[in-house]
């Protein structure tokens, strides 16, 4: 805890809490022994908790081990984003022209300006359109752009899984994206031997729907609900048999284009005519005519507590524009998060590799010290602390921890990130113990194929350090 300890001079805030002896040996045992007989053959865990009252370690094994973070990413990528942008910042996506309006004529370009806006709906897309239609415009003369330019090309960050692609969780990044990047689809049986009734939302003529589904035909199998993905294709085809009614999300290739061709259909919609449209950069010297835009703390609170890799990933390449203001790269993201760290907290980044902001890559790799030095240091900024804790999952109560820990001796005392791909299950945050005690921990199992066997040790040892001083 070299970091925590050369700081604590110049970060350590008033307690109001006396300091609390406890039998530092008796926790060591029973933590070692939830380890000994509950860790699941082939397995590993790492993990560390760390008194933040009475800034001493309390439990460590295998601390100082680089593992998968998975979704626990979401905290760091959060503390940089706070820290380098700061909580006031805004994502904005804007409506703009360098012309004004004359007998209902805009008579120039409008330019649809991406902000890498993960919370943009299409509810805030058609007020837009309303704002543009109070400022009197029925026509377009000029081209109607969408502008784009605030990252590059590349949707994905490197490591990510090619075959998660229709998956809403792994959405195909881009400035401007409307309903998070992926489209819902509902599946509604008929009568027998009839097609069901598909229905899409956002409902929209870009992304297709082929139905070969029947209802209640058992010969056809299960229904499913897939995308073309293999062959990068929008096309949603339903078939099977159809009993109930059925549901799922499907990402869309292409955010950008179905985003600004769900802008052109509302422009359709309310009457307002335009012929050229296409791809362009805004000028600078543009004035606004409609914004729509979401604080940061609201970003955190659903990148947090939703785990949202989309939040994540828009936080993450928002941090990395600070140096790199155009056209945005994941690299470059990757390559500006370690260095704030790095010069931030002093965490040096051979202890630590990120290439993501959401934990999905392959790449992504902390250690529990790591996790619970962040934490610590988080803890001692009066500002930064208050925002954070309140966004991450509350045991028993909302978020990804929402039925884990809801014992009465752990509901609403873990205030936690939650995180889970193949190979990895992961849990940090803090624990507020029944003495009265704060303390930051990270767990980490790998080699964890099915979570439920890992979180249950999470929540075992999570439960007797809030049971502290009972």
């Amino acid at each position: 805890m070299k970091y925590i300890r050369s700081l604590c001079l110049s970060l350590l805030i008033a307690v109001s809490l006396p300091a609390v002896s406890i039998d530092v040996d008796q926790l060591t045992e029973s933590i070692d022994q939830i380890i000994y007989e509950e860790l699941p053959e082939g397995t590993d865990i790492a993990l560390m908790v760390y008194d933040l009252t009475n800034d001493s370690t309390l439990y460590a094994y295998r601390e100082k081990v680089m593992c998968r973070p998975a979704s626990v990413q979401k905290v760091i990528t959060s503390v940089t984003a706070l820290l380098s942008l700061g909580a006031d910042y805004k994502f904005r996506t804007a409506l703009r022209t360098q012309v004004s309006v004359k007998d209902s004529v805009l008579d120039g370009n409008l330019y649809l300006v991406g902000g890498l806006d993960p919370a943009l709906n299409e509810h805030e897309l058609r007020s837009m359109v309303s704002d543009l239609k109070k400022a009197g415009v029925k026509k377009i003369n000029g081209t109607l752009y969408a502008d784009v330019s605030m990252m590059d090309s590349t949707w994905w960050a490197s490591g990510w899984c090619w075959d998660d692609a229709p998956a809403s969780f792994q959405p195909y990044i881009s400035p401007l994206m409307v309903h998070q990047g992926f489209v819902g689809i509902e599946v509604k049986p008929t009568s027998k031997g009839q097609a069901p009734v598909v229905n899409i939302y956002p409902s929209n003529t870009y992304v297709k729907v082929v139905n070969k589904a029947v209802t209640q035909d058992k010969s056809l199998g299960p229904l499913t609900i897939t995308r073309d993905w293999m062959h990068n294709d929008n096309t949603i085809v339903v078939e099977g048999n159809c009993t109930r009614r059925q549901s799922t999300d499907l990402s869309v290739m292409g955010s950008a284009d179905f985003t600004f061709a769900l802008f052109r259909q509302y422009l359709d919609e309310a009457g307002i005519s335009y012929g050229k449209y296409g791809w362009g950069n805004c000028p600078v010297m543009a004035r606004d005519i409609s914004v729509v835009s979401h604080g940061l703390p609201a970003i955190i609170k659903e990148a947090l507590k939703e785990s949202n890799n989309l939040f994540a990933e828009a936080m993450f390449l928002q941090t990395g524009r600070i140096q790199y203001p155009k056209g945005i790269t994941f690299k470059d993201a990757a390559k500006f998060l370690q260095n704030f760290v790095d010069r931030k907290f002093g965490m040096f980044s051979s202890s630590f590799n990120i290439v993501d902001g959401c934990g999905l890559s392959m790449y992504d790799l902390c250690s529990p010290q790591f996790m619970v030095d962040m934490l610590s240091l988080v803890y001692r900024d009066s500002e930064l602390y208050p925002i954070l804790y309140k966004s991450l999952p509350i045991a028993g109560v909302d978020g990804t921890l929402k039925t884990r820990l809801n014992a009465k001796t752990t509901l609403n005392k873990v205030h936690a990130k939650t995180g889970s791909v193949t190979g990895s299950c992961t849990l940090a945050g803090y624990i507020h113990t029944a003495d009265g005690r704060d303390l930051a921990f990270c767990i980490m199992n790998e080699g964890a194929v099915k979570m439920a066997p890992s979180r249950k040790i999470q929540d075992r040892i999570c439960t007797v350090l809030c049971e502290l001083g009972l």
